[in-house]
């Protein structure tokens, strides 16, 4: 392909527009125009346009806000147009949000009155020196040639990649080769997000079945090692993307840093598509044979779908490693990746980690758990944010997450909180996520437990914690997991760690009250620290069990007294026998739901007194890790 047949083909979709003033757009996706804000006006305001001879209306549908001021508008200065009535069948430029190398060639073109009196279609060759911040965005700078009068809105083509990159926004001085400056057209990303994703699943799906726009070789000269795909592969990969179910916006940037590296910039333009993912993971370095990042991305995108339209997205990528000599064996693991594993409970895993500088303040992340090969991010990592806002950050995220779970059937989803010491005591379980059922607790519709912060850190505990849990989960053939009631308010710690430690056994720990007395909150902390991996307590019983003062109550530890004359009315016991009933038929990977189960029927009771009302569940399996990020180089 010649550009000449590029240009020729940029001119065909070349329209005049006139708005709040004269200038140029191009026919961007089936029934709608983009152009210069500045040219078309606000958003809602009717445009006027001319394409072939032929008069065109249309209404903006997202444009960047006015200046304060009389100076230029602010970035990126761009507009989405829909036409009123499109001419059937017109042809839409290929656009694309690579940004150029550095001294390569660009054309533009736009409508200019300058030597006639009717604005005539204009050309114009440049050369682009690098990029300029304006008003927090990225400008191209383009000179060696002239930018005249009612350019603005014009594409601007990278010939080497096959289509357009850039808008014209001004000229640097008129009459003058020094050029101007445009606007990338990826900045498209900047406006009204609902209007953007319109045009770019139109844009997508118009290319990937129609074949006028012409193909280029071009991409072969891209420098060596950036993992840009050929015009036409990109094409068709958009167009498959475009026909499977959106994404949910604030999954895709953890989605672009699982895929780039923890390491990796963020990008400066918003994500809304999955084509804004894999356009910024082609700025990167690949090594030779590698498969880019993109195509890893997409892979990633197939496993999480189901039907045609996955099927034809997973056949493609195949054949397309393929056909590219790509070394396939780490797409293969991609793609054979199961969505959800045998016998694996499905999670949301929520983890409230102390900011390092100040403690009080707390980093959230979170993760879609389906099996350790199937952990996908939720949302990036927020900021250090006080207890309260960290909490309902994480609130706020849920119903969502628990929705894409919930999308494959099967069990309700389990919520897994990993928290330090210090928050067991929040009432996670007490949740009411969701607005439109504000009588709906969060632990009574999934499982809820606590998993433990400072154990996932700590290698020399894991011995421990895994010899301990696969004990508990080998209880279910010797008639349940050994459990034992810890309520000894006068046993230090070392006389706590010797009693566990002598034990081997045990697996499920009951606390006999609440982590606000201090006996409990030891007793938690040694119990950890020994690797028990199963503990339960009710945040609604702070005081300390007053039988245990007796030498003779038979829960009371490190002592395990033969005679109980002296106990006396012991609801420590109660509460342990009760609970202990409840589990002891059930398969220790099932406790989480059977308490989840439990809690509806303390609910659904009588005031007061049912044995679970506000039960906490430590649930701690060492085999259900976080995901560690790989480390790539860009």
């Amino acid at each position: 392909m010649s550009s000449a047949q590029l240009i020729r083909s940029a001119r065909d979709c070349l329209v005049q527009v006139r708005g709040r003033t004269a200038g140029s757009g191009f026919l961007a996706a089936p029934g709608y125009v983009v152009t210069c804000a500045h040219v078309s006006g606000v958003t809602g305001s009717a445009v006027e346009l001319y394409w072939q001879g032929r008069q065109l209306r249309g209404t903006v549908r997202a444009a960047s806000p006015a200046p304060d001021d009389e100076g230029l508008w602010p970035y990126p200065d761009l507009a989405i147009v829909e036409l009123q009535d499109p001419p059937e069948d017109h042809p839409c430029a290929w656009w694309h949000d690579q940004i150029p190398v550095g001294g390569q060639q660009l054309t533009a073109a736009g409508y200019s009155d300058k030597y006639t009196y009717e604005p005539e279609i204009v050309t114009s060759t440049f050369t682009y020196q690098g990029d300029q911040d304006f008003h927090d965005g990225l400008m191209l700078r383009l000179k060696q040639d002239e930018v005249t009068p009612g350019m603005s809105g014009g594409p601007v083509l990278d010939l080497s990649a096959g289509g357009v990159c850039a808008v014209v926004k001004a000229t640097r001085m008129d009459s003058t080769d020094m050029g101007g400056l445009a606007t990338p057209v990826g900045a498209l990303r900047c406006l009204d997000p609902t209007a953007y994703r319109t045009l770019v699943r139109a844009h997508d799906a118009h290319h990937a079945a129609d074949p006028r726009w012409p193909d280029t070789l071009a991409h072969q000269d891209a420098p060596r090692g950036r993992a840009i795909l050929p015009p036409r592969t990109q094409r068709t990969l958009f167009g498959l993307l475009a026909a499977v179910s959106a994404p949910a916006p604030e999954s895709l940037l953890p989605a672009f840093h699982e895929a780039a590296g923890r390491y990796a910039a963020p990008p400066r333009l918003p994500l809304h598509e999955h084509r804004d993912v894999i356009s910024e993971l082609q700025a990167f370095v690949v090594a030779e044979r590698r498969v880019p990042g993109s195509l890893l991305y997409a892979a990633a995108v197939a496993r999480e779908l189901s039907g045609p339209a996955a099927e034809r997205l997973r056949f493609w990528i195949e054949m397309r490693v393929e056909s590219l000599g790509l070394d396939g064996h780490e797409l293969a693991r991609e793609l054979k990746a199961p969505r959800t594993r045998s016998g694996v409970p499905r999670s949301v895993m929520i983890r409230l980690k102390p900011s390092a500088v100040d403690p009080s303040r707390y980093h959230v992340a979170m993760w879609r758990y389906a099996g350790p090969d199937a952990i996908s991010p939720a949302a990036a990592e927020s900021d250090a944010l006080p207890l309260q806002e960290a909490l309902e950050h994480a609130r706020s995220l849920l119903p969502e997450q628990l929705a894409i779970l919930g999308r494959s059937g099967g069990d309700p989803a389990m919520v897994e909180l990993i928290v330090p010491q210090d928050l067991m005591e929040q009432d996670f379980d007490e949740w009411k996520p969701w607005a439109r059922k504000a009588w709906s607790s969060l632990g009574r519709k999934h499982p809820v437990v606590l998993r433990d912060l400072e154990r996932f850190d700590d290698d020399e505990l894991h011995q421990y914690w895994r010899s301990r849990w696969q004990r508990f989960m080998a209880g279910a053939a010797s008639g349940g997991p050994a459990m034992a009631l810890a309520c000894d308010a006068e046993a230090d710690q070392e006389m706590l760690e010797g009693w566990i430690e002598s034990e081997p056994s045990l697996a499920a720990l009951v606390l006999a009250g609440s982590l606000r007395i201090p006996s409990s909150g030891a007793v938690l902390e040694v119990a950890l620290a020994s690797g028990v991996p199963v503990i339960l307590w009710r945040r609604s019983d702070p005081q300390r069990c007053s039988a245990s003062a007796y030498s003779g109550c038979p829960h009371r530890i490190p002592r395990d007294c033969s005679t109980a004359e002296d106990a006396g009315s012991c609801p420590a016991k109660a509460f342990f026998t009760d609970l202990r009933t409840d589990v002891a038929a059930t398969e220790p990977p099932q406790w989480p739901e059977r308490v989840r189960q439990l809690r509806g029927k303390a609910a659904a009771g009588s005031t007061g007194g049912h044995h679970a009302k506000d039960l906490v569940l430590l649930w701690d399996d060492p085999e259900r890790r976080l995901p560690e990020a790989p480390l790539r180089y860009a």
